[in-house]
């Protein structure tokens, strides 16, 4: 099932689980992401998290080889200080700052539904991936989201960033 949330903060999300569209290096902001809030989906959860899940992204990342993971990887971290138990990173380009791929949503929304499904989350909140930084298309996404998350035992809470009129329910 999807539930559509408009402008509201990703970060302050009680579901199980928040979905973080990420770089494959695992950086959120940095220093500059902690003095103030900014409106990206990881630099708010990085901001409401005081940093503390930056270092887990970093670490898991680096750990995965030089480059970090590829686009259409997920991976999971604790979410200390947040008000859910987990982040989802679905990484949705290699570097911060690059153009995302239809392809890549396409990989990635089956493995967060599986992922989901297997750690017996009630509800995940997710952002449409790909449609800030990355600059795809809303339709297109929730398309996708449609497809996967329409009949899910999982609630997805999907949130916008702006009011949109919407015909799912």
């Amino acid at each position: 099932m999807m539930i559509m949330k408009i402008n509201n903060d990703i970060a302050l999300s009680t579901a199980d689980a928040i979905v973080n569209a990420s770089n494959g290096i695992g950086f959120m902001g940095g220093k500059s992401g902690l003095e103030c809030r900014k409106k990206g989906v990881a630099e708010s959860l990085h901001f409401i998290s005081q940093g503390a899940i930056e270092p887990l992204a970093k670490t898991k990342c680096k750990k995965h080889g030089l480059f970090g993971y590829a686009p259409g990887n997920v991976f999971i971290t604790p979410a200390p200080n947040l008000n859910c138990q987990k982040i989802l990173y679905a990484v949705t380009m290699r570097f911060p700052g690059s153009k995302c791929k239809i392809k890549t949503i396409e990989k990635l929304v089956p493995k967060i539904l599986s992922i989901s499904e297997h750690n017996n989350f009630k509800s995940v909140a997710i952002p449409i991936l790909g449609t800030g930084t990355g600059r795809l298309n809303i339709d297109d996404v929730l398309e996708i989201y449609t497809e996967y998350f329409q009949n899910s035992k999982v609630v997805f809470h999907v949130y916008f960033p702006f009011e949109k009129s919407m015909d799912i329910e």
